[in-house]
């Protein structure tokens, strides 16, 4: 079974590309790189970049046999495999991570069974979201499954992020009051930006978006605030998913 989405662009090798790396390994299910194209703003183009970054955390966990992240954009997996984990039984009423839960369902039954498929031409192409109200509705929701994460290094690995974030903005604001705060504030922000950089330049380069990294000092103030915002009220406040309101 290949998986995508209604909204989305591939190219003419993108199911031959899948097919073909199912059949060269001994693999159960198989995510594969999704992107967005087509940008209209500076704001869909930072879309773009940080999104590359979530696409990278997925294959990185993955390679590395700890298989948590997915987008289900862009998702293969063997449909006895499907059926033997339960399928979307006990995630089916969630309005988003059916695809990473069902993802870690198949990585508990399969470890190391699971592969990326770093290819280009099995790259899923969609749109980054237009405004920002869309922007954060998407981004609540996608922060709302976490509580059904079972694998806690990856929800520790998680919170950890979240509180370096944290601990950034809070020396930024105590950097108005002393200037040790200040220093601390620059040396976080100088090391998130060597590590986001040496991260993300690879990603890009594959993609052919290179282009993208110019964007990276501002992209970095601007993620600190919302990842922030979103790890607060993700799980709390309600969100518009296709049309309506969802708890």
């Amino acid at each position: 079974m290949v998986a995508t989405d209604a909204d989305c662009r591939m190219g003419v090798q993108w199911l031959s590309s899948v097919v073909s790396y199912f059949e060269a390994n001994n693999l159960v299910m198989i995510s594969s790189p999704v992107t967005y194209f087509q940008e209209k703003s500076l704001f869909e183009l930072m879309q773009t970049l940080e999104f590359a970054y979530l696409i990278g955390i997925g294959a990185s966990f993955i390679g590395n046999k700890r298989a948590s992240t997915c987008n289900g954009a862009n998702l293969a997996y063997r449909k006895d495999v499907f059926y033997e984990v339960g399928g979307f039984a006990g995630i089916d009423n969630l309005a988003s991570g059916d695809d990473e839960l069902l993802l870690q369902k198949v990585a508990l039954r399969y470890p190391g069974r699971i592969g990326f498929l770093k290819k280009r031409e099995a790259i899923v192409y969609t749109h980054a979201k237009p405004n920002l109200r869309s922007f954060l509705n998407q981004r609540r929701r996608w922060a709302s499954k976490s509580v059904h994460y079972k694998d806690g290094k990856i929800v520790a690995l998680a919170v950890s992020i979240w509180l370096f974030n944290v601990s950034l903005l809070a020396n930024a604001g105590l950097a108005f009051l002393n200037i040790f705060y200040f220093k601390i504030f620059l040396l976080q922000f100088f090391l998130k930006f060597v590590f986001e950089f040496a991260y993300l330049f690879p990603i890009t380069s594959f993609l052919k978006r290179q282009a993208l990294m110019v964007l990276l000092l501002l992209l970095i103030p601007v993620h600190v605030v919302y990842f922030v915002y979103i790890g607060l009220i993700g799980n709390t406040r309600k969100y518009e998913w296709k049309g309506r309101l969802v708890r």
